[in-house]
Order: C-alpha cells, then structure tokens, then sequence
C-alpha cells in the first residue's frame, strides 16, 4: 500500500475506523482558521469537531495501552524494569517524530518571526502546558504534553503498590488504580471550578481542556473500558446497545445541549467537572462494538489503514507547520466560496503528502529501528 508495509491481518478495522474519523475531525476542526468566511453550518461545526477528534484518540490510546500495563503486571517477575521497558517502547514511537516536527516547527517560526518562541525549552520536556495554557508555538502538542505524563502516573503508582504490597490482587489493583486517578482528577477540575472564574468556552478550553493537570484522566477511561472489556464479556446485542448509547451520548453533549440552551456561560459547573468525563465515558462505549466491525471492500479497507497509520504524523504536520507555512505564503483570510474551497482541499492534499514522506521515511523506519532493539 503506497509503499508501506502494512499487514492488513493483523490491523482491527474498528480502530482503524475511529483513528481515520478522529484526526478527519481534527484537520477539517482547523481549518477554521484558513477563512471565517466558511457557510454558517460548516463553521458551526468546526468549532467543536477538534474536541470530538482529540477525546478519540485519548480513548483509543488508554484502551490499547491499558491492555499493555494490564497484561505486563500480571507476571510472576514484574519490576520496574518492566515500567522502564514500557516507557522505552511507548517513546520510541512518539518522541523521534515529536521532536523532529519540534524542530522543524521552530525553525520555521524563527524564519517567520525573526525571533525564538517563549518557554521554548518547556516543549523538549512536554511542560508546555501542565500548569497552564500553552504560547501560540505549536498548538497541537497540548495533548502530547497530556498523553505523554498518563504514561507515566499509572505504570508508577501500579509498580509501587505492587513493591510494597506484593501479595495485593493485581487485576482489582488496576482497577482501584485507574478509579483513583478519574476521582482525584474530577476532585482537581471542581477544585478549578470553585476557584477560577472564566468569561468563556473560549477561556476554558485554553486554561482547562488544554492542560495537563486537568486531563491527568484523560486516557483512564480507556484503562477502565479494557479492564471491563476483559473481565465482563458482554453479549453481541450488549455489544450493540452500547453502541447506540455512545453515539447518542457524543450527539448530545456536542449538538442537543446547544438546541437546550446548555452553555458555557450558563452551565460554568457542567462543563468544568463533567463534560470532558461524559464525553470520554460515550467514546469507550463505542469501543466493544467497534472490535467487531469487518469491512470487506479491500480498498475501503487499505484506504481506512492508510489514514490511522498515517494520523500522527498528520496530528503533527496539519496546523502549526502546514497551515501556518500556507498562510504565510498564501494568505487566506479574505477567501470565500469556490477560492476557499479550492484552498482548503489543496490544504487537505499537502497534509496527505507530506504526512506521507514523513511516515514513510522517518516514522516508520524509527519504528522498525524499535522492533530490532
């Protein structure tokens, strides 16, 4: 496929799915800041897609890193050089990519600017945003900073009880574990909500979706997800109904409590301590339905893998380095109509491809380099 060597077998089409659905949300969410000058429906919907894209990805990467920490500390000889060979394959895979863009980002910044972006030793440590919002350099990486310390705060606490309690139920641990960090996190998001006072969903996005010490539980509802998953099978029609009720729980948190009057300046509290756990708790409910899923048209099939293998380099190219390259050279701002459509699909096309060779001959081969170690 274009090169790549995927095997198909061993890829779960459902995944591949969500992944593919997740980063479409986050590039066309983005795209917003090309033009204002978008129909009023599809610029109502770019608002809140990107938040849809992201709570995807945090589901389906504590799901399947759930299953890592949940099977690595079943065995006998589980000792922090287990954890130590977890973070050393977890990062392998995000940080030669990461901090390549990283570069590239900030070399075109000092181009554009004349000037080094501020707190930009912050970025090489992912400490960007942990207590705050992130500067205007490279936007995207809030959610890294996010995954990139759940990572760390599980495996961690999970290895200490098992240090100095060695005869705890293990499964129960990862359990009670992963329950402690969701209800420390929501106790931390009222704490927020009792002490800050913010004018709009613009502000909480920035001082609270967005850092890192209010999203500590941002992929533990995926650990939770496996841990029922695994220990609670549940029948086809189960299976199906939680399908539903994730679909219907996604389109109520994103379009009817709009049509109900629920906002941000109406409802402070809703959104502080619960949305983004509603949220999150819908997603993982697609995720039974979604292990099940066969697609039999190969090329729809090939195209799906395609765009899930290719997604983090997308998540790492489209904003700060493309869009922000193209304006720069091709400003946008004034486009409407057939011109602003005309951009935005060469914009989406130069994603694809540069997405493509970044893949192909960095990403992939640094994977395979990780597999040989």
């Amino acid at each position: 496929m274009f090169g790549l060597p995927i095997n198909l077998e061993k890829r779960i089409p459902g995944l591949d799915l969500a992944r593919s659905i997740a980063i479409f949300l986050v590039v066309f969410s983005h795209s917003l800041w090309i033009s204002e000058n978008y129909p009023p429906l599809v610029k109502w919907l770019m608002h809140f897609t990107a938040t849809i894209g992201v709570e995807i990805f945090f589901a389906i990467s504590g799901f399947l890193i759930g299953k890592i920490v949940y099977r690595l500390i079943q065995k006998d000889d589980f000792s922090f050089q287990d954890v130590r060979e977890f973070w050393k394959r977890r990062w392998f895979r995000t940080l030669p990519n990461y901090y390549l863009v990283l570069l590239i980002n900030l070399l075109l910044w000092y181009l554009i600017y004349g000037q080094l972006p501020e707190r930009i030793g912050l970025y090489f440590v992912y400490l960007q945003n942990f207590f705050s919002h992130s500067p205007d350099f490279s936007r995207i990486s809030w959610s890294l900073s996010v995954e990139q310390f759940c990572y760390i705060l599980g495996p961690v606490l999970l290895y200490l009880f098992i240090r100095f309690i060695p005869s705890i139920n293990r499964k129960k641990l990862f359990l009670w574990v992963t329950c402690g960090i969701i209800c420390a996190v929501l106790l931390i998001r009222f704490w927020f909500h009792e002490t800050h006072q913010l004018a709009s969903i613009y502000e909480w996005n920035e001082n609270l979706r967005k850092v890192s010490m209010y999203r500590l539980d941002a992929i533990y509802y995926g650990f939770l997800a496996y841990y029922l998953y695994v220990n609670f099978p549940i029948s086809a029609s189960l299976t199906k109904l939680l399908f539903v009720f994730g679909i219907l729980g996604i389109f109520t948190l994103h379009l009817f409590i709009f049509y109900w009057g629920i906002s941000f300046e109406t409802h402070p509290g809703f959104f502080n301590v619960f949305y983004l756990s509603l949220n999150s708790v819908s997603i993982c409910s697609l995720m039974p339905y979604l292990f099940t899923i066969t697609i039999s048209s190969t090329p729809v099939l090939k195209g799906l893998t395609l765009l899930s293998v290719l997604s983090y380099s997308i998540y790492l190219l489209h904003y700060t380095i493309i869009l922000h390259s193209m304006k720069v050279l091709v400003p946008s701002d004034h486009l409407e109509g057939i011109p602003l459509l005309l951009y935005t699909l060469v914009y989406w096309l130069i994603i694809l491809v540069f997405s493509y060779l970044l893949y192909r001959f960095f990403e992939r081969p640094m994977t395979d380099l990780r597999e040989r170690k």
